[in-house]
């Protein structure tokens, strides 16, 4: 939104290189329908002007392709791996955790049913609660428990006490065109991963992440083992190319290269 306001002169100036990255589609995303028309203005000046953009999901690229940027780059989400603790700490109940917003991109009926059909099993979210609708529900289910907001540095350390990593967002309505990142963090520490068919599920290159159709999950977690058993960590690598480092590398030269 920068570009089309009083600083829009000073950042497209002609002396600068800009590079663009796509996190969501705001044009889409609900938080902006009242300011839509404002939004499209602002990805049609940006997209317009920037020297390079990178999209981090394939949501976000034919963003960048409706506004003519067809040299658009996908540059997914990532972590830095090393930050993240393998083995488990978890104690008590099964731990099912979600670490992020949490707003109408989470299915709140998917959530419901499925802490209502798995009693014994201890739902724990992290992240704050952006539409008030979704706190009574949530906070009136006895196994769900609502962290609020955690600072990043503390996220390693969570995870360490889930025993799976969830991901139970919309498809379709409600979907923002980004990628995940909560999917790369849960397999940082080896957390097995369920998520519904959102933009990039399953086409990471990450292993032991789990995409199942939303009706289907309650059913899924209770097929998984049961209730009183620890849910194993599942190794595996996350790629070089979904590591911060070398994202940081790849828009650093985007931002180096002369025209």
């Amino acid at each position: 939104m920068a570009s089309t306001s009083n600083i829009g002169g000073d950042i497209f100036n002609g002396r600068r290189r800009v590079v663009v990255d796509l996190l969501d589609d705001w044009s889409i995303h609900y938080a902006f329908k009242s300011i839509s028309s404002q939004v499209e203005e602002a990805y049609r000046r940006s997209l317009g002007e920037a020297t390079a953009v990178t999209a981090n999901s394939e949501g976000t690229l034919a963003l960048a392709k409706r506004f003519g940027r067809d040299d658009a780059v996908l540059l997914t989400n990532g972590c830095d791996p090393h930050r993240f603790i393998t083995n488990s700490h978890a104690t008590g109940p099964r731990t099912i955790g979600y670490v992020g917003k949490i707003g109408r991109r989470v299915d709140l009926g998917l959530v419901l049913s499925a802490a209502n059909a798995l009693p014994n099993v201890k739902f724990v979210f992290a992240g704050p609660i952006l539409d008030r609708e979704y706190l009574e529900p949530l906070k009136s289910t006895k196994n769900i428990d609502l962290l609020g907001d955690v600072h990043y540095q503390d996220v390693p350390a969570l995870l360490s006490t889930f025993d799976l990593g969830w991901v139970p967002h919309r498809v379709g309505e409600f979907e923002i065109g980004g990628d995940v990142i909560k999917t790369y963090e849960y397999r940082a520490a080896h957390l097995p991963v369920l998520t519904t068919p959102v933009i990039g599920a399953g086409d990471r290159g990450l292993n032991h992440v789990h995409v199942v159709n939303g009706v289907d999950h309650a059913d899924w977690l209770l097929k998984l083992a049961p209730d009183c058993v620890r849910v194993p960590r599942e190794g595996g690598e996350i790629p070089l190319e979904h590591t911060w480092e070398a994202k940081a590398k790849q828009m650093l030269t985007a931002m180096l290269v002369r025209c």
